[in-house]
């Protein structure tokens, strides 16, 4: 049973596009349902409120949790994870070059973002790949 009701899961699921607001994996062709993720995380007070929560991939969501911060891989400082609602995801991600289906970090804060959620696991980025081959992942396709 889901903690949100049918009307605040389509509400998060329209808003999101129907992709995982950190890897933009779409939901269409996905066995598994999407998770909505607490943004702020409930054991830090995070609500239920639409501005704290974001649809995520199970892989986004299972290596996320709690987290609300990491360290960037370049500088090994801490920095804030992606917060979906008060920030752009383009101006912290960019797509390799090529259709490899590897997201790039913009900032640090879209590096710690990568790493913590290990959004380029090489299983990851394989079916990023495919998909691109099969029309079905346009964001990444013509970076």
């Amino acid at each position: 049973m889901s903690a949100f009701s049918p009307a605040r899961r389509a509400e998060v699921v329209s808003r999101a596009g129907d992709r995982c607001e950190y890897c933009h994996l779409a939901t269409r062709g996905q066995v598994a349902t999407f998770p909505i993720d607490h943004i702020e995380p409930r054991s830090a007070d995070g609500t239920n409120e639409p501005e704290n929560l974001a649809l995520t991939c199970p892989h986004c969501n299972s290596h996320k949790w709690t987290a609300t911060e990491s360290a960037d891989p370049e500088t090994g400082k801490p920095a804030p994870l992606f917060h979906p609602r008060r920030q752009s995801w383009d101006d912290h991600f960019e797509w390799a070059p090529g259709g490899t289906g590897e997201l790039l970090g913009r900032t640090a804060t879209g590096r710690a973002t990568i790493q913590c959620l290990r959004i380029n696991d090489a299983d990851m980025i394989e079916l990023r790949r495919l998909l691109i081959e099969l029309g079905l992942f346009a964001d990444a396709r013509n970076s």
